[in-house]
């Protein structure tokens, strides 16, 4: 099977790896796809497609990239839908469209993602995305829970390791109650003048 593996990081498709062998995907049927167009703020997205660069050469895995950073094309899709999970739905949209759509101008026998391996995922609004985009493509979408797979170690030591999906609203989820940042810092009077 031709397949086009869309990836959202290294780490993930580290933990896909597992799941696509046991499937009998063998290295030489699966591309990498880089599309995410949420990933923010610019920096960040760069990291994580370094780090899934990365990735790929170690693993020998072919690589297609459309590495615009689409900050506008993001918040113009979710403008007034920026909570869980309504921005999450139309995020995995869009994703699995463009990848659905590359997968069929490819000559891909079906697609699949690494979100399919996080744990933070909505994986029902993840299925009914990838299984739209499937129908309107003509391509098989290949869903499956990989959220049990384990990663190679080495072939994820010293790679970037995002702690947030991706979105600034994800990243203002993840972070808000924390006080690290904060002064005076949490519990501690501030220094008098």
């Amino acid at each position: 099977m031709k397949l086009l593996v869309h990836a959202c990081c290294a780490w993930c498709l580290g933990k896909a790896l597992p799941g696509l062998a046991k499937e009998g995907v063998g290295a030489g049927e699966a591309t990498v796809f880089w599309y995410n167009p949420n990933i923010h703020p610019l920096i960040e997205y760069r990291r994580r497609l370094k780090a899934l660069k990365m990735l790929c050469e170690r693993a020998r895995l072919p690589l297609e990239t459309e590495d615009e950073y689409g900050l506008v094309e993001f918040c113009r899709a979710i403008h007034g839908r920026e909570t869980v999970p309504g921005r999450c739905g139309i995020c995995y949209a869009m994703r699995m469209r463009r990848a659905a759509c590359t997968a069929k101008e490819g000559g891909y026998d079906a697609f699949t993602t690494t979100l399919l391996t996080s744990l933070q995922q909505h994986h029902e609004l993840l299925r009914a995305a990838g299984e739209a985009a499937a129908e309107e493509f003509g391509v098989a979408f290949l869903y499956r829970d990989w959220r049990g797979e384990t990663a190679d170690p080495a072939l994820l030591k010293w790679l970037y390791k995002q702690s947030y999906c991706g979105c600034v609203f994800s990243e203002y989820d993840r972070y808000r109650a924390t006080t690290t940042h904060l002064w005076p810092p949490s519990g501690r009077a501030r220094p008098a003048d």
